[in-house]
């Protein structure tokens, strides 16, 4: 049973295409497997509609009937190949990179993407978890298998973390098989003595 999912204004930015590349592929994979966010993603969208039909008309370029008229003659593009069929739709046809370890029991594989903010696959072992970070920016969870607890509040398969504040609590896994998910941030600010090299380096 899902119980997390993205704020309004995350969805509403989803549905309107306006999220950042890794952000929004972390977005659809939730709801993808969500029915309610799926309802709730097409009520945004039609709304979005209406709104442009109220909009006052523009003009259009001489050749713009010409460039519709050879858009309907032309073959509908083949959808991108399965790379990853272990992973649900859409994370099975992203781009990626190899498993790196980042911190022991902590493997991430990074999205190949666009736009402002980074994302990837990040596979923990039970019982480890990330380092107490901060947010420069949005950042996006969403779990394939496992579950892991942020101090706030413990997400599982299918649920989407969405961070208010700082992680004052480490995310750690608590199930007993290891944490695969999807996740994404337009920036990450590390605490303590890595925090302050960071900074050094930045």
């Amino acid at each position: 049973m899902i119980r997390h999912h993205p704020s309004e204004a995350t969805l509403t930015a989803y549905a309107a295409g306006t999220l950042p590349e890794a952000l929004a592929l972390v977005a659809a994979t939730h709801v993808a497997g969500c029915a309610a966010c799926q309802d709730r993603a097409a009520i945004m969208e039609r709304a979005g509609g209406v709104l442009l039909g109220d909009l006052d008309p523009a003009p259009m370029a001489m050749d713009a009937l010409n460039r519709v008229l050879e858009r309907t003659v032309m073959p509908e593009p083949e959808p991108p190949p399965v790379l990853h069929a272990e992973l649900p739709a859409p994370l099975n046809r992203a781009q990626m990179g190899r498993w790196w370890p980042v911190l022991p029991g902590v493997r991430f594989r990074p999205l190949r993407r666009t736009g402002s903010a980074w994302g990837g696959l990040l596979l923990a072992q039970p019982g480890r978890g990330l380092l107490k970070h901060g947010h420069t920016g949005l950042e996006l969870t969403t779990i394939l298998r496992g579950s892991f607890a942020d101090g706030s509040a413990e997400y599982f398969a299918g649920d989407l973390a969405e961070p208010e504040a700082d992680h004052d609590a480490p995310p750690v896994v608590t199930s007993a098989e290891p944490c695969l998910c999807v996740i994404a941030s337009e920036g990450m600010r590390l605490r303590g003595l890595l925090g302050f090299a960071q900074r050094l380096l930045a």
